[in-house]
């Protein structure tokens, strides 16, 4: 449709409407014959079809549309061709909100003309959209005498102009509203860049400080006006670093790269005062029309670093500590070394990567695991247990060492754990337990003692009275005894004296035993040559020795031996059989050699001992309590134990109370 374009037309179309409504010119005679002249209508039909906008005429009182150009007929598809078509119709295309205010404007033909813009919708075309049509109607007469009150109507399409002014308001509008967000936008950016606790800084590509905020002013000492305008490196940068800044900024410039670019950096700043400090940088390049920009946030570390130089001080202070002390540290979670100071490392002989590789349980001696584990495993559940209390570690030499632990519950790099404080009681427990053997050995003295009391009062009072009254008989019937009576009696004498020097003797060899005076030394010997001797000794010392049935076998080589202490061994073993048995029994001594060992076996036929005083027949001064009163002072057995330990070896004994027994000794005796 021609109508939409806007134009000039409205003037054009009002003037030819003007002149259209005036009386036609009166040619002059001349004139009149010179050329035809057209009538008004034809003139109206020439100018409606000429204009771009719809041209109608209708009845001001009918509503008949008097005349309409092509224009009117396509925009609002409509017949005209017949005549006396009604406006009416027009009418029912305007928009019903708009209506009455058309209505309103057209009572004021014909005194007043007026233009108005109402909204119509088209049935014939497909979208059924609604347009906009501007009008501009004014009343007149139609020419002659009668003049008819005619309507013209001039209107144009503008729907156009409000599709576009829509868009323009509604681009206006979001370019309105982004405006606004980014100017809300640049406020928050400022005011957060303006309370920020780091400093922000931007400089050009020349090192102009171009934005400088408040922290930069507290952190630095430079007002904003002050540094606004001055090069970065003659305010901040310490002189050392003055040419690395302005190599960075050209190596940047010349090929857009940089180290410290987009990155965080420690380096070093200067404050107005001069003081040179630590901070943390991070700067970023910003490329615009306008050039290139480098912000920066900045943060005083100062103060942070030198915490952190204070604790690793105090840290490097603690760990030196906790590195020298005599006490083992170790910080246990989830079955495993998380720490151990060097003496704790120690006291097993691990290095620090063994240690940390194997479940600390490895390390805790069998028997004692299970209290250890138990402990560990309660304590880390909160609940109570003993703080105190010692457990054994096997050392990495296989020795054992025992360790008095100490632990509380305490987080160990988010984890639970237990900081575990050991001390090394070995030697403790060792003088602890040779105290303990002290005074065992104290009690078991004085238990000899009594023993020895009672044993003394028994066995020395039977020689002694036997030597008093002797004397007493030599004493009163001396000269008037026979010679063999007064042998006899001196015989008894001396038998009760040498008696009583036996038992001082088997004394005093206890003692020296005891007291570690008797020392083990070997020679090399004949075993035949030494039991050769022993028999001389009991042949000498007891008048049934003739009982006695010695062997030797396979010994034949010489043998490192210690005479003295083996010539106790026998000589007790054998009194005691000659003592304890039958005077027509026999008693055997068999002696034989096995590589590196002797093995001496006694045996006799006698009383034998009662299970009961197995245990305790190597004591000093305890006789069996089926001896009756065989004479005897309880230390032969206890001289033979010792002698066998010094000699290095082992004595047992097989007995049944009334079958006899049998003494079987095993000496360490190596070939000479």
């Amino acid at each position: 449709m021609r109508g939409t374009h806007a134009g000039p037309a409205w003037a054009d179309a009002d003037a030819m409407l003007d002149r259209m409504s005036a009386p036609p010119p009166v040619a002059a005679p001349a004139q009149a014959h010179a050329a035809a002249q057209p009538s008004p209508g034809a003139w109206l039909v020439q100018i409606a079809g000429a204009i771009e906008e719809m041209l109608w005429v209708t009845h001001e009182h009918t509503g008949e549309i008097i005349f309409s150009n092509s224009t009117f007929a396509s925009y609002w598809s409509l017949d005209t061709s017949t005549p006396g078509h009604r406006a009416a119709a027009l009418a029912e295309l305007v928009h019903h909100d708009d209506r009455e205010r058309l209505r309103h404007a057209r009572e004021q033909l014909p005194a007043k003309p007026f233009q108005e813009e109402y909204r119509v919708t088209l049935p014939a075309r497909g979208d059924k959209a609604s347009r906009t049509a501007r009008v501009r109607e004014h009343a007149f007469r139609s020419p002659g005498p009668a003049g008819e009150p005619w309507v013209t109507h001039i209107a144009r399409d503008v729907s156009w102009q409000f599709d576009t002014t829509a868009q323009l308001r509604a681009e206006i509008s979001r370019r309105t509203d982004a405006e606004r967000s980014r100017d809300d936008a640049t406020q928050r950016l400022e005011a957060m860049i303006a309370s920020a606790n780091d400093a922000v800084i931007t400089i050009n590509e020349h090192s102009a400080i171009i934005d400088w905020n408040a922290a930069a002013e507290r952190i630095f000492g430079w007002k904003r006006a002050e540094a606004l305008g001055r090069t970065l490196t003659e305010l901040i940068v310490p002189r050392t670093f003055r040419s690395h800044h302005h190599a960075g900024m050209e190596n940047y410039m010349r090929h857009g790269t940089g180290d410290i670019l987009n990155r965080r950096v420690e380096t070093t700043a200067l404050r107005r005062s001069g003081e040179e400090f630590q901070i943390e940088l991070s700067i970023w390049p910003v490329t615009s029309g306008e050039g290139v920009t480098f912000s920066s946030f900045i943060r005083d570390i100062s103060r942070r670093k030198s915490n952190e130089r204070a604790l690793a001080e105090s840290e490097a202070k603690y760990r030196k500590v906790v590195e020298n002390v005599n006490e083992g540290i170790l910080v246990t979670a989830a079955g495993r070394i998380l720490y151990a100071n060097p003496r704790a490392l120690e006291l097993t002989g691990l290095d620090d990567a063994t240690a940390k590789s194997r479940p600390f349980v490895e390390f805790i001696h069998a028997d004692d695991r299970e209290r250890v584990i138990s402990n560990h495993m309660r304590r880390l559940k909160g609940e109570q247990v003993e703080n105190h209390y010692q457990f054994r570690v096997i050392h990495r030499d296989g020795n054992v060492r025992w360790l008095e632990i100490s632990a509380v519950v305490f987080e160990w790099q988010n984890t639970p754990a237990t900081l575990n404080f050991l001390t090394d009681v070995t030697e403790r427990r060792r003088v602890d337990e040779e105290m303990r053997a002290s005074l065992a050995r104290e009690r078991e003295l004085s238990e000899l003692k009594s023993r020895f009391v009672a044993v003394a009062s028994h066995e020395f009072r039977t020689p002694l009275a036997a030597i008093l009254s002797s004397v007493e008989l030599l004493d009163d019937y001396g000269l008037r005894l026979p010679d063999d009576e007064r042998k006899e009696i001196v015989g008894l004498v001396k038998n009760a004296v040498a008696r009583m020097n036996k038992m001082v003797e088997q004394v005093l060899l206890t003692s020296r035993l005891e007291s570690g005076k008797f020392a083990f030394e070997p020679r090399p010997r004949h075993l035949s040559d030494l039991l050769v001797q022993v028999a001389s000794e009991m042949d000498q010392a007891h008048p049934q020795a003739s009982r006695i049935s010695m062997q030797c076998e396979g010994a034949e080589q010489a043998r490192m031996i210690d005479a003295k202490l083996l010539s106790h061994i026998l000589v007790n073993l054998l009194t005691n059989a000659l003592k304890y048995s039958p005077p027509d029994s026999e008693v055997t001594c068999i002696a034989s050699a096995d590589g590196e060992h002797l093995h001496f076996s006694v045996q006799d036929r006698g009383i034998g001992i009662p299970s009961a005083d197995l245990p305790r027949l190597f004591e000093s001064f305890h006789r069996g309590t089926n001896v009756g009163n065989i004479q005897g002072t309880g230390i032969g057995l206890h001289i033979v134990k010792e002698c066998v330990d010094l000699h290095r070896g082992t004595i047992d004994v097989q007995s049944v109370a009334g079958e006899g027994a049998t003494f079987n000794v095993r000496l360490h005796a190596p070939q000479a």
